[in-house]
């Protein structure tokens, strides 16, 4: 079974740009990880300065590798500076389709 996975960052005030700018360059990198099924990065509509990643990986040990690499590690080095508040939610689906 697959591992869905939701990751939502609240942007700093006025780091909206900056954050996305940095999000965006990890996305074709991740898209060609091992056991990277989807990668997709939103904004909220509402409230923009909330921006939602939508993952799937084949396994906990994929997302925990992609956690580690490079890449990854070098946006979580910034993150500090530009998010006032993030959370990282694994799941278990429990029915329906694709998300």
């Amino acid at each position: 079974m697959t591992l869905p996975v939701v990751a939502i960052f609240l942007a700093k005030p006025g780091e909206e740009e900056r954050l996305e700018a940095l999000f965006r360059g990890a996305i074709p990198t991740t898209l060609k990880e091992e056991g990277c099924i989807s990668y997709q990065l939103n904004r909220d509509l509402d409230q923009p300065r909330r921006f939602i990643w939508t993952e799937e990986w084949e396994s906990r040990e994929h997302l925990d590798k992609h956690a580690a690499a490079p890449h990854i590690v070098a946006i979580l080095a910034e993150i500090p500076d530009l998010v006032e508040q993030a959370e990282v939610i694994p799941l278990r689906r429990v029915d329906g389709g694709a998300a």
